[in-house]
């Protein structure tokens, strides 16, 4: 420990060094800045009384506002177009109004002259949804078992009440009241969607001017759809939304020393890293301080920390990282090249021996959720990727659930050549992940590790970059999420993409300029984000912000947002809504970011265009596909005439899935309008393969589909969920239920436990056995008569969702080995072409035990016609069905208990090994009243004669004795 104690201070003494190269070349950037550009010294914006800019129509209040750096420019008044008024102070809070619909130029004016600020062009529709849904959980809508009331009303933004504004009201105000009570009589009512869910909750309305629903949601965060019905008042519509609610606590501990407050390193640029799947939840790092958020920036705190071991706090008293991820146990720190850990629990900052390793150039986390991923065997998707000069590693989403070797970072791959990693990110495809390697020549390869696999695969992009461009600072990449390997890759100037496995690749540049540092005034790449509605934003470190959509290549410059010598990042909340969060001033501030309006405003009066009027589809998320099963979806797309465009569908792994595509087309008024119906099916046929265990591996796995519009512009929506996976193989908690027969009871827990004769045993045995039956495992008995068939029908669950009833075969065997039953059905009656299976027959050619024995992997079928031989077609017919008449018979000695298992053996029925057990207790065998009597009364008289016998013999015995011996003394 005392090696890596001065090896850590020697790596604090190059850091420290570098700290202060980074500032000076800080400095001298942002001093370039300043002399080139003007502007720079203030920035406006505009906000809404609701953060929504779909609410932003005619008539509707726009807020301005309008901040400068010290010594910047005064603003004197607004300059807005006929049909646009502002009212209020210019200088302080102004509210701009338009009477008309379009596009209105807006800029503010100063009273310096030769100051002069970028000019928007809000847009403001004639929209008729002007009514939004207001939604809160009351102080006493937490109830027992995770339920929770949701309370919801009505209102118009501009007369609400204010705590209705920032979210902190219980009740409606008495606008709203009789807002919602007028809607409630023309019909209106709620339905409440919870996050990857199709059920509906329907809200009732109280008397008391809102609506209440019971949601059922353990998680300490919940993002739900409110919607509406399309009913209006006074000609205005509600406009459908979404919220999110927290009850996460924030940490209370009560520190036992001096806490240590965190801050980023000199030199380097913000850093916000949020969770995927809790996207409320993240970290924000600057000069001046760390906070941490788990309400969206709502109410964000500082990140305090207490040093533990050889972790010592510098004179000026904060400790200085370059990076953090946020677990969700903890928070993973990178100190100058070693990794650190905070828990939530106890707040220690410490070198913890599952991640005590040295060296590490960086860290990087998940950027898409996987936590309804489908699991593969064998994958460890993983959150967290570490990386040294040689060495990739990966951790999950807890430190406190490390692998079996007792670390959290697991090793994945190794360099080659000799190589030194300078990058590495998560893929498209979640089983991958891309690294970057430069040799010992400085020549640079990227490859593609699969995490399943284990293999490495190269990519093509660098072929087509010259090495000294790829070459200029620090290197990153991030993946979209899509059906091929599609990512950006960039350095501080310039960045590159590759579409659908290097078939697209180039620069991602603003037409006119030679590279992003250009168009941006000298500036540098500060952080790349693509939000959840598939716009691109690349910010500079001037806070410069350049936008496009997915696919496009084309960036274009969007106005300034914040300050720039403000430290900000962009962040995008859980209900999809932009921010750009900045530590100008204390406390940390998120901004509403009108991404939309703001991408119109940089658009307006360019050639920016798009091909199709709207497109939508009703694809999910994630789909689950088993062996025969088809899932059926539609995409549709309305385009203008002549503008060539189509949908296309791309997916993965097509050989795991077949699809079919159909479309049809109407046209009105030279607009088209595509219909497209798309099935997915799994057709293989498993029936003659000879290694049916090998085609069920490679037949399995995760098919990922694409369905989009084939051009695409900056101008263009795209759905948000524009990814579907689909698992082929068996769904989760996919299982068979038995059927209750008609007319037949179902007992529970009439006896404990019933005796087998030993001679009715598969291996018949002298001893009788005694079966104990576990009524938990097994449930009721099925009572029935000893004369009658029995067929068990069986229903397909998903949890405990039904399915669809089975009809495929299945056999039967009695857990206990009992063998005195039997089959209603011959092999000449089924109609066999040949020898059908039995359980005698599969016993003598297997090792495998009897719950093994008898598969789809050996199942034949005896309706095929083969060189099999004919044999006793007497003989019972052993495979059951649903659509077929043969049934199980039950011995005729005595009353019994059974206790079956059923296993589907149809090849082509399921990935998943499908079994029930089902119990079965005959009764009607009736024995002779004085049965028993005889047999006691018979051995009773045998016994009395027999000791008769033995008395009169001892008798006989001891009176000849007698005789002897007078016969002798005579």
């Amino acid at each position: 420990m005392s090696n890596f104690k001065i090896k850590s201070m020697k790596t604090a003494s190059v850091f420290t060094g570098r700290c202060k190269m980074y500032r000076i070349l800080l400095a001298l950037a942002l001093l370039l800045i300043l002399q080139n550009l003007k502007i720079v010294g203030a920035v406006w914006r505009y906000g809404f009384i609701v953060e929504d800019e779909r609410l932003v129509s005619i008539n509707k209040v726009v807020i301005l506002s309008h901040s400068n750096e010290q010594g910047g420019p005064v603003i004197a008044g607004w300059s807005v177009p006929p049909g646009c008024t502002v009212q209020g102070d210019p200088t302080k809070v102004p509210l701009l109004t338009c009477a008309s619909e379009g596009y209105h130029r807006v800029a503010p004016l100063f009273k310096e002259e030769g100051y002069q600020e970028e000019e928007r062009y809000i847009y403001v529709s004639k929209s008729y949804f002007t009514f939004a849904w207001y939604a809160v959980i009351p102080f006493n809508g937490f109830l027992e078992g995770g339920r929770k009331i949701l309370r919801m009303w009505l209102i118009d933004p501009e007369q609400a009440e204010f705590s209705e504004i920032v979210k902190g009201s219980n009740y409606p105000s008495q606008h709203s009241y009789y807002l919602s009570i007028n809607f409630h009589n023309l019909g209106q009512f709620p339905i409440v969607t919870l996050p990857d869910s199709t059920q509906k909750i329907y809200g009732h309305f109280t008397g008391y001017g809102y609506w209440e629903a019971i949601i059922e949601w353990n998680q300490p965060y919940v993002t739900v759809d409110i919607s509406g019905q399309l009913i209006s008042f006074q000609h205005r519509f509600v406009l459908d939304s979404l919220h999110s609610f927290y009850w996460e606590p924030y940490e209370t501990f009560a520190f036992t020393s001096m806490p240590v407050p965190i801050k980023l390193a000199q030199g380097l640029m913000p850093v916000l890293n949020q969770d995927p799947c809790t996207p409320h939840r993240a970290v924000f790092l600057t000069q001046l301080a760390m906070t941490l958020t788990i309400d969206s920036f709502k109410d964000p705190r500082m990140v305090y920390v207490v040093p533990h071991g050889y972790i010592s706090v510098p004179p000026w008293g904060f400790l200085e990282v370059s990076d953090a991820i946020l677990l969700d146990d903890g928070i993973i720190f990178l100190m100058y090249d070693m990794l650190l850990w905070r828990s939530h629990r106890d707040k220690v900052l410490q070198i913890r021996p599952e991640i005590f390793f040295t060296g590490v150039r960086g860290m990087v986390q998940r950027t898409t959720c996987l936590a309804d991923h489908p699991s593969q065997e064998g994958v460890d998707y993983g959150k967290v990727l570490v990386w040294t000069d040689d060495t990739v590693y990966i951790g999950g989403s807890r430190f406190t659930s490390p692998h079996s070797d007792g670390k959290y970072f697991k090793r994945l791959a190794r360099s080659r050549m000799g190589g030194s990693f300078r990058t590495v990110a998560f893929g498209s495809d979640p089983n991958k992940i891309a690294i970057l390697i430069m040799d010992s020549y400085y020549m640079v390869y990227l490859y593609m590790f699969n995490l399943k696999t284990l293999e490495f695969t190269p990519k093509h992009l660098l072929s087509k970059i010259a090495p000294d461009q790829i070459l200029r600072g620090h290197i990153r990449m991030r993946f979209y999420e899509s059906s091929k390997e599609s990512f950006l890759m960039w350095n501080e100037t310039m960045m590159w993409y590759s579409f659908r496995d290097d078939s697209i690749s180039g620069t991602l540049s603003l037409p006119g300029f030679r590279d992003l540092s250009t168009a941006a005034g000298r500036s540098w790449i500060h952080e790349v984000v693509i939000d959840q509605n598939w716009n691109l934003l690349v910010k500079m470190s001037n806070n410069v912000v350049f936008f496009c959509k997915y696919g496009v290549t084309k960036l274009v410059r969007l106005a300034r947002w914040i300050l720039p010598s403000s430290p900000a990042s962009l962040y995008s909340n859980a209900n999809k809504l932009s921010f750009v969060v900045s530590h100008q001033d204390r406390p940390v501030k998120a901004y509403y970011y009108p991404l939309h309006l703001e991408t119109l405003s940089a658009m307006f009066g360019g050639d920016y265009s798009c091909a199709y009027v709207t497109f939508k589809h009703n694809m999910k998320k994630y789909y689950y596909l088993d062996k025969g099963q088809e899932n059926a979806f539609w995409a549709q797309l309305v385009y203008f005439e002549w503008k060539g465009v189509t949908i296309q569908v791309l997916r993965s792994n097509k050989a795991l899935l077949d699809f079919d595509l159909s479309r049809d087309f109407e046209l009105v008024h030279q607009v088209f309008t595509m219909n497209m119906t798309i099935k997915a099916t799994q057709k293989k046929d498993f029936t003659s393969e000879p290694n049916y265990d090998l085609e069920m591996s490679l037949s399995q796995g995760i098919v990922r589909v694409e369905v989009m519009p084939n051009l695409i512009g900056n101008k263009c929506e795209l759905p948000r969920n524009r990814v579907s996976y689909f698992s082929v193989g068996c769904p989760p908690n996919r299982h068979l239920r038995v059927t209750k027969p008609w007319g037949v009871k179902c007992e529970k827990k009439t006896f404990h436990n019933f005796t087998i004769p030993g001679s009715v045993l598969r291996t018949p045995q002298a001893d009788d056995v005694v079966v104990i039956y576990d009524w938990e495992k097994y449930g009721c008995v099925f009572r029935m008569h000893y004369k009658a068939a029995f067929r068990p029908d069986f229903d397909l669950y998903d949890g405990d969702t039904f399915v669809r009833t089975v009809h495929s075969n299945f056999v039967v065997w009695e857990i206990n080995g009992r063998t005195d039953f039997s089959y209603n059905t011959t092999m000449y009656q089924a109609g066999c072409l040949r020898d059908a299976q039995t359980w005698d027959s599969i016993l003598k050619t297997t090792r495998y035990p009897v719950e093994q024995a008898w598969g789809p992997g050996i199942y034949k079928s005896c309706f095929v016609l083969d060189d099999a031989t004919l044999g006793d077609m007497n003989r019972p017919y052993e495979i059951m069905n649903r659509s077929f008449s043969n049934s199980l018979t039950f011995s005729k000695e005595d009353s019994a208990h059974y206790i079956f298992t059923a296993r589907i053996v149809d090849p082509n029925y399921s990935f998943c090994d499908l079994r029930a057990t089902f119990a079965v207790q005959t009764f009607g065998i009736s024995k002779p009243k004085y049965e028993y009597l005889i047999l006691y009364v018979t051995l009773s008289f045998t016994f009395i004669c027999l000791s008769i016998l033995g008395y009169a013999y001892f008798k006989y015995v001891q009176i000849f004795r007698d005789l002897q011996e007078k016969k002798k003394h005579s």
